[in-house]
């Protein structure tokens, strides 16, 4: 009985480059549904940050999503809505909102990690919701009895 290995190698090269295929597919179609959603979406992501200097706390607020916010308000989290730390029309893609509240670090004054409340809307319909984040900021405890 003659066995010709040719064919045989060929069928498992074959089998091999069809495997890896249908493997391609199934870890793809896998991802792509974990985070594709993600990737296909136009929204901006609001990140605050604060620093601190001996004269005033410096904030700032960047925009690092996919589309820009219009009518942004931030405030202290749980303060009413109407108790307004810093207001602007639009933050654009990958643009910053800064202002400046003077009141500086003491020495061996504590620092406190605070939350602000960081609000917008993608549309200028009003009646519409509008989204907000919660963003921790590091600011001097005398910010806190003046906030």
């Amino acid at each position: 009985m003659n066995y010709d290995g040719g064919n045989a190698s060929g069928y498992a090269l074959i089998f091999f480059i069809l495997s890896l295929v249908v493997a391609w597919l199934i870890i793809y179609t896998a991802v792509r549904a974990a985070v594709g959603h993600a990737l296909d979406r136009t929204n901006p992501r609001l990140v605050a940050e604060a620093t601190t200097t001996p004269d005033a706390v410096h904030f700032a607020v960047s925009n690092m999503g996919t589309a820009p916010a219009l009518d942004v308000t931030v405030r202290w989290f749980g303060t009413p809505p109407e108790a307004v730390l810093a207001r602007t029309p639009i933050i654009g893609i990958n643009a910053r909102f800064e202002w400046v509240v003077p009141v500086g670090a003491l020495p061996g004054e504590t620092m406190l990690a605070r939350k602000l409340t960081l609000q917008w809307t993608r549309d200028p319909d009003p009646s519409l919701p509008r989204p907000s984040t919660t963003c921790a900021v590091l600011v001097p405890s005398r910010l806190d009895a003046a906030g």
